[in-house]
C-alpha cells in the first residue's frame, strides 16, 4: 500500500514537473514575441539615421525588423514575389535588405564644335560635350534639331549588420538572447544619397 502511495505521489511530481516546464516554456515564447513586436515597433516607429564617413561618403544607419516568412509575404508581398522569382522559395531567405538613394551631380565641361556626316554625305554642324570622374559619365551632343546624350552613373554600397546580444544581468556575460540589430549602409559614391534603408531578418 505504501509502495502504491509513493509511485502515486511520485506520478503527481513529475507531471506538476512536467505542467511546469512547459508552462515555462510557452511562458519564454511569449517573452521573446513580446520583445520582438517591440523590437519591430520602435523600427517602425524610428527614422533611419544618415550620417557622414570618411568626411564625403554618406551612409544610413537603420534597424532591423524580425518577420516570419508568413509575416514577410504579407506585409511585403511585392518584394516577396520578385524574390521568389531570383530565389525560387522564400523559406529558404535569411535576410532582406532594401535601399533607395539618389544621386545629384553637378554638371559642367566646356562645349566643343565637331561635325556628323551622315549617311547620305551630308555635314551636320554640332556640339559636344564630356564630363566625368570616377563615379559618372556624361556625353552629350546637339545638333540644330535635337540633343542626345548618355548618363553612365556607378555606385558601391557596402553594408554591415550590426547584433547587440542582452547581457546575464545586464551587464555581465553575454546570452543568446537579441538586444537589436542594426545595419548601416554607405555609398562609396560621394554624389549618391541614401534617402531610405530596410532591413528584414526572417525566422525560420
Amino acid at each position: 500500500m505504501n509502495w502504491k502511495r509513493i509511485l502515486g505521489i511520485a506520478a503527481i511530481i513529475v507531471a506538476i514537473l512536467c505542467i511546469i516546464s512547459i508552462q515555462h516554456q510557452e511562458i519564454e515564447r511569449l517573452r521573446n514575441e513580446r520583445n520582438k513586436y517591440e523590437r519591430n515597433t520602435e523600427t517602425l516607429l524610428s527614422d533611419v539615421q544618415t550620417y557622414k564617413v570618411c568626411d564625403s561618403l554618406n551612409a544610413a544607419k537603420v534597424s532591423g525588423l524580425e518577420l516570419t516568412i508568413k509575416e514577410y509575404e504579407r506585409f511585403r508581398s511585392e518584394d516577396a514575389a520578385l524574390i521568389k522569382e531570383m530565389t525560387a522559395k522564400n523559406r529558404d531567405l535569411v535576410a532582406v535588405n532594401k535601399t533607395q538613394a539618389q544621386t545629384i551631380i553637378n554638371l559642367q565641361a566646356i562645349p566643343k564644335d565637331t561635325v556628323i556626316i551622315t549617311k547620305d554625305s551630308v555635314v551636320v554642324p554640332a556640339v559636344t560635350v564630356h564630363c566625368g570622374d570616377r563615379w559618372f559619365d556624361f556625353d552629350g551632343l546637339l545638333t540644330e534639331s535635337e540633343f542626345t546624350g548618355t548618363l553612365m552613373n556607378r555606385d558601391s554600397l557596402v553594408l554591415a549588420e550590426t547584433v547587440r546580444y542582452k547581457r546575464f544581468l545586464g551587464f555581465l556575460w553575454k546570452t543568446g538572447k537579441i538586444k537589436d540589430r542594426q545595419l548601416d549602409a554607405v555609398s562609396k559614391n560621394p554624389h549618391t544619397t541614401i534617402e531610405g534603408i530596410e532591413h528584414i531578418v526572417l525566422e525560420k
